[in-house]
């Protein structure tokens, strides 16, 4: 089997989930090549949308989240007729084909909306025969998924299916099998291995912060906050991402309970080495916590899907909230809620397993059989 795996370069969430699926089909004896869908539309587009999807992440939040409300409230209405990101696409659509035709994939999954929809306007034009997946990474149906005609559409939760079906999924393509995470996430590690590991202190309650691949909110302040008021014998470490003016603004202040850290490879680690998460409701990085079993407290840095995100884990359980202005007393008080943070790691092992990205090769790959069959 081989299988083409489309993903986006928008931060680096998307391409871990293409990762995980990466890991678990060449377990199951399935070639997979992983690609951005934006760079059928060409090389330059796909560098310009993620420069640009950075920036106004990182420092110009309000706009994106007013653009993604928008969008939630155009979805589903006519396109205009001359639409140019509607242009952009079918070009890519087309170089896809091409490929497509020419590598002869078995199935194609997609991890981002982008290339599902590229998928979609093939389909629309008779083209792509083979299965084609797409992998919600957030619990919601976010803008324009509902236009994608997948064969299957996991989905990152059961309870979602009726928000899915009601904004254009067909029902039949439901798979609720969880955001695919990669195994690391599953295995289970010793708080003090992982600390030795990292060399952090052995003794102490310790706070990870994170902001994602791009490294987005006010974490500077918040270390600064933090140092002043963490109990003696207590830390907190910042993990940075590529966001290289943060990791300096924090080393630069030279604080005696918290370390920044830059883009690390080890984020597993410092998961099982924490108390305590704090961290933006980014669908992929909260689902790898709650595999790891991470309690966590949740402040939407940047609103969008990610205020969906925030608000199913609250009322799951598997997370607290907080507003972004009492990050810290409320990292503080959690810290301190031994009973409410163990309750939080409970709820989270009973609905996350780890074993999203084998439910989803398995049905890609059953659904590949079948189709051979069909031919």
């Amino acid at each position: 089997m081989n299988i083409l795996i489309l993903t986006c370069n928008t931060g680096g969430g998307h391409n871990a989930v293409a990762a995980s699926l990466t890991e678990v089909f060449r377990q199951r004896g399935a070639d997979s090549r992983v690609l951005d869908g934006l760079s059928f539309v060409s090389r330059k587009a796909s560098k310009f949308v993620s420069r640009w999807h950075t920036r106004f992440y990182r420092h110009y939040p309000q706009l994106y989240k007013a653009g993604y409300m928008s969008a939630e409230e155009e979805d589903g209405r006519p396109a205009p007729k001359h639409n140019p990101v509607e242009t952009y696409l079918s070009r890519g659509a087309r170089r896809l084909a091409r490929y497509l035709q020419a590598e002869r994939f078995d199935a194609v999954v997609c991890v981002h909306v982008i290339p599902a929809l590229m998928m979609t306007m093939l389909r629309q034009n008779g083209g792509a025969p083979m299965p084609f997946c797409f992998v919600a990474t957030d619990y919601t149906c976010s803008p324009t998924v509902g236009s994608c005609t997948p064969d299957i559409c996991v989905i990152p939760h059961a309870e979602l299916a009726e928000e899915f079906i009601h904004c254009g999924i067909a029902a039949d393509t439901l798979l609720p099998a969880g955001i695919p995470t990669r195994s690391v996430f599953a295995a289970p590690t010793d708080r003090a291995a992982a600390r030795q590991e990292l060399s952090l202190p052995a003794e102490g309650r310790h706070i990870l912060l994170m902001s994602g691949s791009i490294g987005c909110g006010p974490m500077s302040a918040l270390a600064r906050q933090l140092d002043e008021l963490l109990p003696e014998g207590d830390f907190a470490t910042v993990l940075c991402g590529n966001n290289r003016q943060m990791l300096y603004a924090i080393q630069m202040r030279s604080l005696l309970r918290v370390q920044a850290v830059g883009f690390t490879s080890r984020v597993a680690q410092y998961m099982d080495s924490a108390d305590l998460l704090v961290s933006k409701p980014g669908g992929i990085s909260i689902t790898e916590a709650a595999c790891k079993g991470v309690p966590m407290l949740l402040a939407d840095l940047v609103g969008g899907c990610e205020t969906r995100n925030q608000a199913f884990f609250s009322a799951h359980g598997w997370a607290a909230s907080c507003d972004t202005g009492a990050i810290a007393d409320s990292a503080l008080s959690l810290l301190a809620d031994d009973d409410r943070r163990r309750r939080m790691v409970e709820a989270q092992r009973r609905s996350f397993d780890g074993q999203a990205a084998q439910r989803i090769a398995d049905a890609v790959l059953s659904r590949c059989g079948k189709a051979r069959v069909l031919l």
